[in-house]
């Protein structure tokens, strides 16, 4: 990853570079658009940074609300097992009481 920024930041360079040189611009004004420029690919980053962590962050939610869901399923068939070996268990005293 590294990698790739270092050669977005070299691209970036060598075409400002090249307009400088076409426009024949001053250096003070060069530095000024190219940190202009700089501060938007920053703005630009920051934005899709931001972006990144609201929908990690929206994946946790859903995970923890399915997560709950699933623990109640799973309680509510605890539950179920229950009364059913409870009923079996009343049936059975029943049958060997008469």
């Amino acid at each position: 990853m590294n990698g790739l920024n270092q050669r977005v930041v070299d691209v970036v360079l060598e075409t400002a570079e090249e307009e400088f040189l076409a426009n024949n611009k001053d250096a003070t004004t060069f530095a000024a658009e190219l940190a202009l420029f700089a501060s938007a690919l920053t703005t630009a980053a920051d934005f899709l940074a931001t972006v990144s962590a609201a929908i990690a962050l929206r994946q946790i939610y859903i995970d923890q609300i399915q997560e709950q869901k699933d623990q109640q399923e799973q309680e509510t068939q605890m539950k179920d097992i229950q009364d059913q070996l409870t009923a079996l268990k009343k049936e059975i005293k029943a049958l060997r009481g008469k």
